[in-house]
């Protein structure tokens, strides 16, 4: 067996120096290890090109192989190319056409548009980022969950997640998990669970995982059932040892692409509120066929092994033997994959530093707490909100030090920070409930009132206006 080391490293100037890629896993012949993974300053941001070239690719950094000591050649093949290319071409069904993962992983689905009705609640919660203890305090203060009984309480409120709840800590399925239990529990009782699409989840399907702190969780809640009902370790190999298990899990096409990715939004509409990861500008709902458009084209990427069929139109070898000849194949099949991944991904969530796209912008949140930078901010959403016929926008994405609206009230950052893995700030819930009041004189009037709900209390959401912040600055 042989045994190297591949150090990992990151820099801003292209996406082929930052993936932590190609530390190839034949299982049977050699063994890779890393050096230990360092998690980077949230100030650092990811940058990737829209679309990735053929020789400009993350995974492409080579090791000088010797194919004699690597893989051991069966009899079976011949030593010519012909042989060898055919050998290779071969492609099997996805993994998650063989194997069922799905079981605790399945969100319910959600309408785009939602109703408030009168009495009932919308609770915002901002980025998780794979810390289940933050994702509680969350819940517990929205009052839709019960830590006894780990289960739903909120009778038919609406609960929004505002995505971005993997990277970052190691908890992430179980925070998934959670959601996904409570998303059916919550429709027992008229109530929705949302999960929102952040861009962490997208580098997660396209295999970018500088910002994951490793797959152990994967390896002990998924990798056992897909080697059970493989028969094989071997998936991996296909992975060429870039988080097979986490990538099997969250590729488009991959096991929880169906169950759980498909049912989440890039965007959702909630009463009078509009919620998405970053934000929306106009051109995002004139381009896109609005917040429908955007999560439909979102499903169809997800799921494309699912849409597509994995021949034809999928250009992805799955080798789910680990079966190649030479490491080198492995690691093109693992360009070709991760190529396809990004190049076919809907132009609206490619992005990166700078990018304006729904999961990507800060236009409307940044600097945290203050008034944001750019002069066209209160232009953009009013023109954003008029084409939604909404009041506000909510969004995650860049962490604050307590939840605050700004833009004449139409913009409310909910990113607390509170995951251990970003500043662990104190969970905070934005709640907006429908309120009905009826009159003699003007008959019945609704309403949509907000405040912000904190470990101390109550807060009338007209105290966080970004104005109001300056005495707490």
């Amino acid at each position: 067996m042989i045994s190297f080391t591949v150090s990992t490293f990151t820099t801003r100037q292209s996406l082929i120096r930052f993936s932590t890629l190609l530390f190839i896993t034949l299982c049977s012949s050699f063994s890779v290890t890393t050096t230990a993974f360092v998690a980077p300053q949230r100030t650092r941001q990811h940058q990737h090109p829209k679309r990735l070239s053929q020789n400009d690719h993350p995974i492409r950094q080579r090791q000088p192989f010797n194919d004699n000591n690597i893989i051991k050649k069966s009899s079976s093949y011949s030593s010519s190319s012909t042989s060898i290319l055919q050998f290779w071409s071969r492609s099997d069904p996805p993994i998650s056409s063989l194997v069922d993962v799905s079981a605790n992983y399945t969100l319910a689905a959600t309408d785009d548009i939602v109703h408030l009705h009168e009495g009932q609640r919308l609770v915002c919660l901002g980025d998780v980022h794979g810390d289940m203890e933050a994702l509680r305090e969350f819940l517990t203060l929205a009052q839709v969950y019960d830590p006894h009984t780990d289960s739903w309480c909120g009778n038919n409120a609406i609960l929004v997640q505002c995505g971005d709840i993997l990277d970052r800590g190691t908890q992430e399925l179980q925070c998934l998990q959670l959601l996904a239990k409570m998303s059916h529990q919550a429709q027992a009782q008229n109530g929705k669970v949302i999960v929102l699409v952040g861009n962490h989840e997208v580098l997660n399907a396209m295999g970018l995982f500088q910002y994951a702190l490793g797959d152990e969780e994967y390896e002990e809640r998924v990798a056992p059932v897909v080697d059970a009902q493989l028969g094989t370790k071997a998936w991996r190999t296909q992975y060429v040892g870039n988080q097979p298990a986490r990538w099997a899990t969250y590729e488009p096409g991959g096991l929880l692409a169906a169950s759980l990715l498909a049912n989440m939004k890039v965007a959702v509409k909630v009463g009078r509120t509009v919620l998405v990861h970053a934000g929306l500008r106009p051109e995002h709902i004139q381009k896109y066929g609005g917040i429908p458009g955007m999560n439909q084209a979102f499903r169809d990427w997800i799921q494309l092994s699912v849409t597509s069929g994995w021949s034809g139109d999928n250009p992805v070898t799955y080798n789910n033997r680990g079966k190649y000849v030479t490491p080198n194949m492995a690691i093109q099949d693992a360009e070709r994959r991760q190529t396809y991944y990004i190049n076919s991904i809907p132009e609206f969530l490619s992005g990166g530093v700078g990018a304006t796209g729904p999961i990507w912008m800060r236009d409307y949140s940044s600097p945290s707490d203050m008034p944001p930078r750019n002069p066209q901010a209160q232009t953009m959403i009013d023109q954003t909100l008029d084409l939604l016929n909404a009041d506000r926008m909510v969004m995650g994405h860049t962490i604050q030090r307590q939840i605050n609206g700004a833009l004449d009230g139409k913009a409310w950052r909910v990113d607390v920070g509170a995951s251990r893995g970003c500043i662990a700030g104190a969970p905070e819930v934005l709640e907006i409930a429908r309120v009905c009041v009826d009159s003699e004189y003007y008959g019945s009037s609704c309403e949509e009132q907000m405040s912000v709900l904190t470990k101390h209390g109550k807060v009338p959401a007209d105290q966080r206006l970004v104005t109001a912040m300056i005495n707490y600055l």
